[in-house]
């Protein structure tokens, strides 16, 4: 299945975009500064230290990623529904939640610094704090939802599907998503090595388990 290996190409190429895009939400490209990946969205003094276009790039490498990503977890549930209609289905209704959830979080975290560079001089911290909460008000409840059902779609539906060969990969192919490539993530913020998010390496990885899958 030729379209396939395309769209898995396209995956992986999505998928790093996506880690390339977590970066300058953690770390502001200053040398000496180091990546903080449990400080995203937080304020950051750092924030007023760097220009906008820092912010651009973590947006629109998002945007133009995303969509190949939920694309590739789209084609492996078709896959898998060869096999397993019920596992196919699941997979599919996470890929959906997580299609039209994912960029809230993402454009909510890039949101907040524009929006505190804007107001730090001119308010209390206690004001721009409050503004910052503000800006999470709605997209905090569906961020948790795209992340929940993401990692369940891409992660756990896949291992599981490998294990039982409803996907015709090498078993190995479970540690190729988000889950999988948890352990190589934290072990590189420990070396503060700026390799990207865990989710979007995951999802190139995902990229080859569909290409694995349709040849």
């Amino acid at each position: 299945m030729i379209h396939n290996v395309m769209i898995g190409i396209v995956g992986i190429i999505s998928g790093i975009l996506c880690a390339k895009a977590d970066v300058p939400l953690a770390w502001s490209g200053i040398k000496g500064d180091t990546a903080d990946a449990k400080s995203v969205g937080k304020i950051s003094d750092w924030w007023i230290k760097v220009d906008d276009r820092h912010f651009d790039r973590a947006f629109w490498h998002s945007c133009i990623g995303q969509p190949g990503t939920y694309l590739v977890m789209w084609k492996l549930a078709d896959i898998i529904s060869e096999n397993s209609s019920i596992l196919g289905l699941i997979m599919k209704i996470c890929t959906f939640i997580g299609a039209y959830t994912g960029l809230l979080f993402h454009a909510a975290a890039c949101i907040k610094p524009i929006v505190y560079r804007r107001i730090f001089s001119e308010v209390t911290p206690e004001t721009a704090q409050a503004a910052m909460d503000a800006v999470d008000r709605y997209p905090k409840i569906p961020s948790i939802v795209s992340t929940v059902f993401l990692i369940l779609g891409s992660s756990v539906f896949t291992v599981i599907a490998v294990i039982f060969g409803f996907l015709d990969v090498p078993k190995i192919f479970v540690l190729f998503n988000p889950v999988g490539v948890l352990p190589v993530s934290i072990i590189s913020r420990k070396m503060d090595i700026k390799i990207g998010g865990a989710l979007g390496i995951g999802f190139a990885l995902l990229g080859i388990v569909l290409i694995a899958a349709s040849v």
